[in-house]
């Protein structure tokens, strides 16, 4: 039986009385039952503190472990950044003597297994064997970046599918990972799909920072497909959002951008 005081009950003493007594009555009469039940609650209470500390443990652990990998990581891609910058400055140079040096051999080759196979296998190893920490969302967030940009967008998305069920909903990384889903989504033409994700994020209150920028995308998604009314709502949304706190104004810039593109577009 169930002692919950509802609305309705508080409206009237007598009847909250007679809930009250209820309970009183039900718990007197099963007096083992209740006992036997607070130790039960007892030792999950234990066992849920247990389990928060090796979960934390874990977590802490893992980080550790995932941090080797970024570094192995943002070493070898900023590597190849430099290399095409010292390119391009070598390209435009006239004095090429006078251009910072540029050596082939530190440039991208273009092929993934030889850029970036170490580091690929490391982070795929990481995110099977760690799937439910936030260290392995950070993992497959990195590791979509690298099939993306190889054009893999399949691996990109089970990459970042195999942490999406570890997601806690309000928390930051689980905006980066469902963004980094949309977009893997609309890049495959998929607008419907990349719109599930971006709502996703719009959905939760704790991912405001986020609402902007996943709005601003869902509209470019609806002006694909040509439903223009649900575009220019969401970019509406965005160019007139009064909580300045939560406002990306960039994304905002954006939007009345693509706003007056949109209705020059009707207005043609």
């Amino acid at each position: 039986m169930s002692t919950k005081i509802s609305k309705e009950d508080l409206k009237s003493p007598d009847q909250m009385t007679k809930t009250l007594r209820e309970g009183f009555v039900w718990t007197t009469s099963h007096s083992k039952m209740v006992i036997g039940a607070i130790g039960a609650f007892i030792v999950i209470g234990v066992g849920v503190s247990l389990m928060n500390y090796f979960s934390e443990k874990k977590e802490v652990s893992s980080q550790e472990k995932y941090f080797l990998l970024e570094k192995t990581y943002t070493e070898k891609k900023r590597g190849f950044e430099e290399a095409s910058r010292a390119e391009i400055m070598q390209a435009q140079a006239k004095d090429k003597k006078a251009a910072p040096a540029f050596d082939p051999a530190k440039k991208a080759s273009g092929e993934l297994e030889k850029d970036y196979g170490t580091v690929v296998s490391g982070f795929e190893s990481f995110i099977s064997e760690n799937p439910k920490t936030k260290a392995a969302q950070m993992a497959a967030v990195n590791l979509s970046d690298i099939y993306l940009s190889y054009k893999k967008n399949a691996e990109a998305l089970t990459a970042l599918e195999k942490v999406e069920k570890g997601l806690d909903k309000n928390d930051v990384l689980a905006g980066l990972v469902w963004m980094q889903m949309g977009n893997v989504y609309a890049d495959r033409g998929d607008c419907k799909g990349a719109i599930s994700k971006w709502e996703s994020i719009t959905s939760q209150k704790g991912l405001a920072f986020a609402h902007d920028e996943a709005k601003l995308r869902m509209g470019l998604c609806f002006e694909t497909m040509n439903d223009t009314a649900k575009a220019e709502a969401l970019y509406t949304e965005v160019t007139k959002k009064e909580d300045a706190s939560t406002t990306d104004f960039a994304a905002s810039k954006e939007a009345q951008k693509y706003l007056r593109l949109l209705k020059a577009k009707q207005n043609l």
